[in-house]
């Protein structure tokens, strides 16, 4: 039987298709032959006759020019078995078989290419020249079993193999050592399973961490690691802005696939694909905390580009009256919250806090007596007696088929993080309309042009009308930094008014921006905050939705009804000072 780590047949597997050996098609059938017999799959693709041993082993020796080497011949020494920890050998199904006399050189079989990107790391952990060889699947697993039989090889052991030389490197190289002076560390398995243990001292591993580590002290919302043709950069995404960081750019560039490959290994990703897109989570301990990051990988025409979303771990925490709410929309808000069913929507753009308020409405409703239940993507925050459901789109577990799930579950309020098709739409709405109250986001400009937009996709207007009981719009805006502020020299009361100002208004209004000290880092901003408009589907818009009412329509019976738009709430923070008349026209001038 083979004994072969579940990530390297899965890429061995990968390999096969891609090299048009099997087919996606014969999927179904290796599972299910896997699962009866209590094999595994790889076994299953012998047994069924897809391809054999040596065929693999040919796709190898051409694609690579590895020698071939017979693995039943050769005995596995004592001097083999301390090389590497035991782990990483059955982890990584690789075979190190031989070390040349001079001690400098370590040769390996491995079965695939997938193992070429393992080049780097082994030659960190051993200290040696790594030489590849080729062999077949049931010799390397094998060998491993015999080379690990007895042995106790373990990380501590090898690690003060190696101190000394290590502390030579450490006195060499400062790199990052100010920035990782208190700085986290990645959550990983048991330390029987962290190989990370055994190249700490890693300049790559000390840049990784200290780019992820200086951006969550920041405040950051999100790291880009972007490569060009002659240059790479690191940008951090702070309250809605992206700048620079010079300091990180040099070594990022020099190092760039390093890099990549080490947040691969943190986002437990496949480090041998490089052509498609890849998504995963890391979590991040810093200053005893733990922050999740989520991990998207893009393929680019000069290399592998990198977006990290720090998950906002405080969103759960907030309550619907730190988040700037109009006295009256809150009252709306709370009403509709509170009923027994119906469907309210957030809408924004991507970045614009639609899911911290979602968080607020659902702490507010949380209730021992109450059966909550959210499908998101991803769980931000867990929140206590909410049941929190992940989506998984490459098992075809969406938001669609979570939301009729849950309908088995006996629910009375139920979460879905986006209505991204129609289907979805449907559902949702017939769930609101059978006693559930239902909570999601869609991505509009405002909160009238959501009602056309569920037309526009298809949804039938009685479904909207009936089910529909409040649209809530909203976007962030960066905050005038409270110690810096002063009055605004180029705002004059002619550009007030074309902003929509009264003349009266414009006249005394004593418009303030921020100078820029140390304290907001001379930018001027200091903090976000949230600007909303909220719908109520009244009587009247119920009405105007059945008689097809456009966009312009619909605003103006909510005006008439005391609908307050985005544009009335950034023009009374302009008037307080909260609000920056630049960022009012970069968030909310083309709303109007």
């Amino acid at each position: 039987m083979l004994k072969i780590s579940r990530e390297s047949e899965v890429n061995l597997i990968n390999i096969l298709i891609d090299q048009d050996v099997i087919s996606g098609k014969d999927l179904p059938n290796i599972k299910k032959l896997s699962h009866e017999g209590e094999k595994s799959q790889l076994e299953a693709v012998f047994e069924l006759k897809l391809t054999d041993e040596d065929k693999i082993l040919d796709l190898l020796v051409k694609d690579q020019s590895l020698e071939i080497i017979d693995l039943s011949k050769i005995e596995a020494s004592k001097e083999l078995q301390k090389i590497l920890p035991a782990n990483y050998i059955n982890m990584n199904f690789i075979a190190p078989f031989k070390i040349d006399p001079d001690g400098k050189t370590l040769h390996i079989a491995i079965s695939d290419i997938s193992k070429l990107s393992l080049m780097r790391n082994l030659k960190t952990i051993t200290k040696k020249n790594i030489e590849l060889h080729a062999a077949k699947v049931s010799q390397i697993s094998e060998f491993i079993e015999k080379l690990l039989k007895d042995n106790k090889t373990t990380i501590k052991s090898i690690k003060e193999k190696n101190v000394k030389e290590e502390k030579e490197k450490k006195e060499r190289t400062k790199t990052f050592d100010s920035d990782l002076a208190d700085a986290g560390e990645v959550l990983e398995k048991p330390p029987e399973e962290e190989i990370e243990a055994l190249e700490n001292e890693s300049e790559v591993i000390k840049f990784s961490t200290a780019v992820v580590a200086e951006a969550i002290k920041l405040g950051v919302s999100d790291i880009h690691i972007e490569p060009f043709r002659f240059s790479s950069r690191v940008r951090y995404r702070l309250d809605g802005m992206l700048s620079s960081q010079e300091k990180f750019n040099k070594f990022l560039h020099d190092n760039y696939g390093a890099v990549v490959t080490r947040f691969k290994i943190m986002g437990k990703l496949d480090i041998a694909e490089r052509r498609l897109p890849q998504d995963g989570a890391i979590p991040f301990k810093i200053e005893g905390k733990v922050v999740d990051l989520r991990l998207s990988i893009l393929p680019t025409a000069t290399n592998e580009r990198i977006v990290m979303r720090i998950l906002n771990k405080d969103a759960g925490d907030i309550s619907l009256e730190q988040l700037n709410f109009e006295e009256t929309d809150l009252k709306n808000l709370r009403k509709a919250i509170h009923g027994t069913q119906g469907l309210v929507l957030v809408t924004g753009p991507t970045g614009s806090g639609k899911t911290t308020t979602l968080y607020s409405i659902l702490k507010e409703v949380s209730k021992p007596h109450l059966n909550i239940l959210t499908a998101e993507d991803p769980v931000e925050y867990e929140l206590d007696g909410v049941g929190q459901v992940q989506i998984k789109d490459d098992i075809g577990y969406d938001f669609a088929r979570a939301l009729r799930s849950f309908l088995r579950q006996d629910p009375e309020i139920i979460l879905v993080g986006e209505m991204r098709d129609k289907e979805t739409v449907d559902i949702g709405l017939k769930a609101a309309l059978t006693g559930h109250l239902v909570f999601s986001t869609l991505h509009t400009n405002d909160a009238p042009s959501t009602i056309t937009r569920l037309q526009n996709m298809g949804t039938p207007d009685y479904l909207i009308s009936a089910a529909v009981s409040l649209v809530l719009a909203q976007r962030l805006a960066r905050k005038s930094c409270t110690e810096c502020r002063e009055p605004d020299p180029d705002v004059s009361p002619k550009a007030l008014a074309d902003f929509g100002f009264t003349v009266e208004q414009a006249s005394r209004a004593k418009v303030q921006r921020g100078k820029g000290c140390p304290k907001c880092k001379d930018t001027g901003y200091k903090g976000r905050m949230g600007i909303y408009e909220i719908l109520s589907v009244t009587k009247q818009i119920k009405e105007a939705i059945l008689r097809k009412a456009t966009t312009p329509e619909l605003k103006k019976i909510a005006l008439a009804e005391g609908f307050r738009t985005m544009q009335d709430m950034g023009r009374e923070l302009i008037l307080t000072g909260d609000l920056n008349f630049r960022e009012y026209e970069r968030v909310l001038s083309l709303e109007q």
